[in-house]
């Protein structure tokens, strides 16, 4: 069965990431991938130019990381395992399914923005909100889903740069077998 890949932004403590980044995959506690951009370039990597229809802005932090099945290696991927990251050695807020297949996800770990302080660019008739906002009017324990909502949109966004590299490692595996 193939991995899944699972690709997108990487921030820690709402910044990007530097060059190089270790991004993990973990299931049940258990290493199952870690982040590469071919076969001699691990961690993440910096968008060199932005790519609006894609979402991805000069700067980002990029990463790409297959997520081995069960079949690979045991204890590993099932259809619908719980897949949680770690970047730069933080946990990321966010967890992905395990599905074979391109499964985009944008991670943030460390310390999120306080009140005050910009979370996001508005769009026209939106108003910015900080996490302080959100958590003092909603009664779902301070969790701030508008951040899930925000990164889901700019995750799918990325979808043909994944596919792209997922292509590019494809090949790059096929010369060097």
């Amino acid at each position: 069965m193939p991995p899944a890949t699972f690709y997108g932004t990487a921030t820690v403590n709402g910044h990007s990431v530097s060059d190089g980044t270790v991004v993990i995959a973990l299931i049940d506690s258990k290493q199952c991938g870690e982040g590469q951009r071919d076969t001699s370039h691990k961690g993440t990597w910096t968008a060199t130019e932005a790519s609006p229809e894609e979402g991805i802005e000069a700067g980002d932090s990029l990463y790409v990381i297959d997520v081995v099945s069960d079949s690979q290696v045991p204890g590993c991927g099932t259809d619908g395992a719980t897949v949680t990251f770690l970047v730069g050695g933080k946990p990321a807020y966010e967890k992905g399914q395990w599905v074979a297949g391109r499964n985009p996800l944008n991670l943030t770990a460390g310390i999120l923005p306080t009140a005050g302080q910009p979370t996001a660019t508005a769009s026209a008739g939106q108003t910015p909100t900080s996490p302080a906002d959100d958590a003092e009017t909603s009664d779902d324990g301070g969790f701030n889903w508008w951040l899930v909502a925000v990164g889901g949109a700019a995750a799918l966004a990325i979808v043909a740069i994944g596919a792209a590299l997922w292509q590019v490692r494809r090949a790059a595996r096929g010369k060097q077998a």
